[in-house]
């Protein structure tokens, strides 16, 4: 009953959005009676999608720049005379940057624009990138991979907040597959690529192709990349600052008609650095960042110990391990399906339980304060994180015990499935909860969770070496699980707490 309620608030919700203007986004500082009838944005679906789409290919740096270097963790560990252990530090050091960097780019990002962000990050990126490629030392390897994830990592959570700009609560589940992309692919053709360049080329020919990749993201990102950001553009009808427009006139937007600067987000008080530490230690984004985090510790505990063990169990080379990670990672494309999906079914049955009407491309302030966002999201992260136990034990246990290496890869598909499943719900939730920042809602998210799966690679391999991956695994599974309940607080209370806050700052 409670559940068929929180539906119906949600239903009514959406359709108090549709009557209303689609473009406040939910802001604390526009004005939600003013033109109601006007979309969410003026931009076509074949321009969300492209905007979309290349916003997600700078994600896909992060991801790429931690994988594909698993490959060459041997070979690195021999020719700078280290132990694998403290190659290891090298994937801690780079998870500490990533969860500092959005410290530095997330409310820029929201008060300048995503393009100007995007294009600093990857320029840095591209520099230390070669300057990786150059290097001979362990001290110049572990600093230069720390300003590596600072370019990559700082524009990690933009590509969500991109999504954000251009597309409606109600139909953000089926552009999962575009806003993910760089998540779930990274992790395939990251270790492949990584495996065949080390295997003919050496280590070195690793950061010359994130180099070059890099380089590519960028003309891109130049080129052809609108600025999304509702504060500088609204609707998409305001036209940006000409610096900030694509370089070619081809794909330069076109502004039909007078700009809605009605739509235009405004603050109350400057976005600054330390609104994301502030916002992760608010109860309900505190529960939501806390469960988050053990998943990606789970996540990239499976990850980092891929190359030691297939090499170590079934004498993986650096080109077989690098294959090994495709399960993983085709796994997690699939949640598209399996997640993006039944997350815009289920936030339409919530509607028409409560007898609304849920249109296309129009949402209101109004209406999401009505809606209990927080059940209809969690309704799909609950049973995908029991799944996410199951298989994360399965897998841990099967890498204990020598069985046929096919059976673990199995295991390896569904875990990824339900490990990006339950991640990329949640991040949708942690967004929709604050979607007039949403870079800072991300950088909330990644602070925690990549400062906790830092620690968690560094105490992998000794964990391993202790008590065996089956106990290894098992723990931090059951970290997991232990951790769920805060799901449950958050589906029974959070949408209170939400209209209480919004109750506040409106007196």
């Amino acid at each position: 009953m409670a559940q068929s309620k929180s539906v119906s608030a949600i239903s009514d919700i959406l359709l108090e959005e549709h009557q209303k203007t689609g473009n406040s986004e939910e802001d604390n500082n526009t004005n939600p009676e003013t033109n109601r009838q006007e979309a969410y944005t003026v931009l076509s679906e074949k321009e969300k999608v492209f905007s979309i789409f290349i916003a997600s290919l700078v994600t896909l740096l992060s991801p790429v720049s931690s994988d594909i270097y698993y490959p060459s963790l041997d070979l690195l560990s021999k020719d700078l005379h280290v132990s694998k252990t403290q190659m290891s530090l090298t994937i801690t050091a780079f998870m500490v940057a990533q969860a500092v960097a959005p410290l530095l780019t997330a409310s820029v990002s929201d008060l300048k624009g995503r393009r100007p962000v995007f294009a600093s990050c990857l320029t840095i990126y591209v520099i230390v990138s070669v300057a990786l490629a150059l290097q001979s030392s362990f001290p110049a390897l572990i600093t230069l991979r720390c300003l590596q994830s600072l370019g990559s990592s700082g524009v990690s959570g933009i590509s969500s907040a991109t999504t954000a700009d251009v597309i409606t609560r109600a139909e953000r589940g089926k552009y999962l597959v575009y806003t993910s992309l760089g998540f779930t692919i990274g992790p395939a053709i990251g270790p492949i690529i990584g495996g065949i360049l080390v295997q003919y080329l050496g280590w070195r020919s690793i950061f010359w192709f994130l180099a070059i990749l890099g380089g590519i993201i960028l003309v891109l990102i130049l080129g052809f990349l609108q600025e999304t950001c509702r504060v500088i553009v609204g609707d998409g009808s305001v036209p940006p600052p000409r610096w900030n427009r694509p370089a070619l006139a081809l794909v330069r937007p076109k502004y039909r008609g007078s700009p809605n600067r009605q739509s235009l987000v405004t603050f109350q008080r400057r976005p600054g650095v330390f609104d994301s530490v502030r916002l992760a230690a608010t109860k309900q984004f505190g529960f939501l960042i806390l469960f988050s985090t053990f998943i990606m510790c789970g996540w990239n505990v499976i990850l980092s110990c891929i190359p030691f063990l297939f090499e170590s169990k079934y004498n993986f080379n650096a080109l077989q391990v690098g294959l090994a990670f495709i399960p993983f990672a085709v796994g997690g494309l699939t949640a598209r399906w399996t997640c993006g999906v039944w997350t815009d079914r289920n936030f339409k049955r919530h509607g028409r339980l409560a007898g609304v009407e849920i249109a296309r491309n129009q949402q209101s302030r109004q209406m999401l304060l009505k809606i209990p966002l927080e059940k209809a999201r969690i309704e799909i992260i609950l049973p995908m994180a029991f799944l996410w136990f199951v298989w994360m034990i399965a897998y841990s246990w099967l890498m204990q015990y020598d069985v046929h290496v096919s059976v673990p890869l199995v295991v390896m598909f569904f875990l990824g499935n339900a490990t990006a499943g339950t991640s990329n719900v949640l991040s949708m939730l942690i967004i929709d909860l604050h979607a007039h920042q949403p870079a800072t809602a991300m950088a909330a998210l990644n602070i925690v969770r990549y400062g906790g799966s830092a620690g968690a690679v560094a105490a992998t391999l000794p964990l391993i070496n202790a008590i065996g991956i089956g106990w290894t695994g098992t723990i931090f599974a059951c970290m997991g699980l232990i951790s769920s309940p805060t799901l449950w607080v958050v589906y029974t209370r959070g949408h209170d707490w939400r209209r209480s806050k919004e109750n506040t700052e409106q007196e």
